[in-house]
This record gives C-alpha cells, sequence and structure tokens, in this order.
C-alpha cells in the first residue's frame, strides 16, 4: 500500500499532505464548553450515493468492491486508533458467526498498521477500543463475542429486554448498559453511559439505521466520509441514512477536504471532514 501523498483542498492553504498520519492529527473535543464524549462516524460512498450494495454470494448488503480501497481503509484505521470505544450493529457479531464478516475487528494486526499500535501505546491508551455491540434483543452469537478477548465488550440494550436473557448474557461475563426506556436503544441514553464509563472519543463504524440513531438524538460531532469517484448503479443498495425524517434537520459544515488521485486503479477519491450542527426543528 501506497502511503503517498494527498491534496488538502480545504482549509487553505493548498498544500500536499501524507495520508500516512492524516487523521491522526484532527482535534477531536465537545464542542460544549462543558464537556463530553467526542462522537464521530466513517462512511465510503460511490458518486451515486452507494454505500452497501447486494451481494449475492453472501445474501445480504455488503461494501461495494467498486469503491473499497485501500488506502480509504488506512484512514478508517486511523480512526480506530484515535477511539476509546467502536460501537457496532449486533448484525456485525451474526455475520461474524457466520463467517461472512469482511474484516477483523479494528485496530487491525496486520503489520503496516504497526504504527498505529504504536500511536496507541504512545498517547497511553489500551491496545484496543473497547467495543460496544448495540441490540434490540439478546439473541446474539456468544460464543464470539466471548471469544474477543483483546478488548472489553458492552452490550448497549433497552430497559424492555427479556430479563431471562438478559441475566444469561450477564453469566458470560459481558458487561449490559440500559440505554433507553424501550425495547430499542437510544441515542442520548447510550452516550450518557459510555460517558459514565469513561469513554471519551466513541467511533461508530456501523451502518445507516445507527447513524439516525445518533443523528435523530443529537449526540454525532463528526462525520468522516469518502467520495469515491465511481458510480455504481443497482437497485439494492444502502445509502448513509436508514430511518424517519428527522424531527430536527442535521446540517453539516466542512472541517477539511483532501483530494487523493490514488484511490484505485487511477480513479480519485475525496476525502471530507465534516463537524455537526442544528438548525431549528422541521416546521409545517
Amino acid at each position: 500500500m501506497s502511503h503517498s501523498g494527498v491534496q488538502q483542498l480545504y482549509p487553505p492553504p493548498h498544500r500536499e499532505r501524507s495520508l500516512e498520519g492524516l487523521y491522526l492529527e484532527h482535534p477531536m473535543r465537545h464542542p460544549d464548553q462543558h464537556g463530553g464524549p467526542f462522537v464521530y462516524t466513517n462512511f465510503i460512498s460511490s458518486l451515486d450515493g452507494r454505500i452497501a450494495v447486494d451481494s449475492p454470494q453472501e445474501g445480504r448488503l455488503t461494501a461495494p468492491k467498486g469503491i473499497t480501497n485501500a488506502r480509504d481503509w488506512r484512514l478508517f484505521q486511523e480512526l480506530a486508533a484515535r477511539a476509546d470505544a467502536l460501537i457496532v450493529g449486533a448484525s456485525f457479531l451474526r455475520n461474524l458467526s457466520a463467517g461472512t464478516s469482511q474484516h477483523k475487528m479494528p485496530l487491525s494486526d496486520d503489520p503496516i498498521f504497526a504504527d498505529l499500535h504504536d500511536w496507541r501505546r504512545d498517547q497511553g491508551l489500551p491496545p484496543q477500543p473497547a467495543l460496544v455491540v448495540l441490540s434490540r434483543g439478546l439473541n446474539l452469537p456468544l460464543k464470539e463475542l466471548c471469544g474477543i478477548t483483546d478488548r472489553p465488550v458492552y452490550l448497549a440494550v433497552g430497559k424492555r429486554v427479556d430479563q431471562e436473557d438478559l441475566k444469561r448474557v450477564e453469566s458470560t461475563g459481558l458487561r449490559i448498559v440500559t440505554a433507553g426506556r424501550g425495547d430499542v436503544v437510544e441515542g442520548k441514553a447510550l452516550i450518557e453511559v459510555l460517558a459514565n464509563e469513561g469513554f471519551r472519543r466513541i467511533y461508530s463504524i456501523a451502518g445507516p439505521r445507527v447513524l439516525h440513531t445518533l443523528l435523530s438524538a443529537g449526540v454525532l460531532h463528526r462525520l468522516y466520509l469518502t467520495h469515491f469517484h465511481r458510480v455504481l448503479g443497482g437497485r439494492t443498495f444502502d445509502t448513509l441514512l436508514e430511518g424517519e425524517p428527522l424531527d430536527t434537520r442535521a446540517s453539516f459544515v466542512p472541517e477539511a477536504l483532501y483530494y487523493d488521485p490514488q484511490g484505485d486503479q487511477g480513479v480519485g477519491q475525496f476525502f471530507a471532514v465534516y463537524d455537526l450542527f442544528h438548525e431549528d426543528p422541521v416546521s409545517g
């Protein structure tokens, strides 16, 4: 994998930057003067808005092979290196159990990312970020959860979860956190309980439904979005967001924009960084 440069287009001045370390430098501070966890997420999208497409071989939607690439994956790993905790959906664990998960949990143990493990150690961070699994219920592959021994694992559930299932899961030693009054996890309650656990940088690597959960609660602070310069088409796909219209429009302002001319096979990509602010509630 080449770590040759990218072009910084914003903020000025326009200059050449190294790909390696690009996201390790970004300030991550809660905008509120009282502080709190900084919550961020990351996606890669085609120009026609596809973040996942139908994979007949796997029988589910997966990241499009036409846009995924090693240079974006490097930055994904850098964002994981910054995190105290990773948010994933229950589907990730089910795919892990079925052997269809595309990647191991970050931070990857591939030798090309050894510098990121060194970076975490220099920052006084644990070897791996904790894992926070969002689930509507507790019908999960516990064997795989218990097998993730290189990090703490939390299960976040709503208050109405089946109590017998809860006792069964607690007996495995996994940590259960209640983050919602009903049968689903609520974004505000989730971030509050993770703050109480001492997590300051929380990275969601889950999909569009979890993004909706975070946006609707107003707890997301930053979106890292790679725009790969290719259109894919297709009738079955995911875009960034899935769910009901947001009660409060979530608007973004650019924090940084980089052009990478070497994305894959001569096709380029933009690495865009957006910070969030919220407009007034939608009326009418």
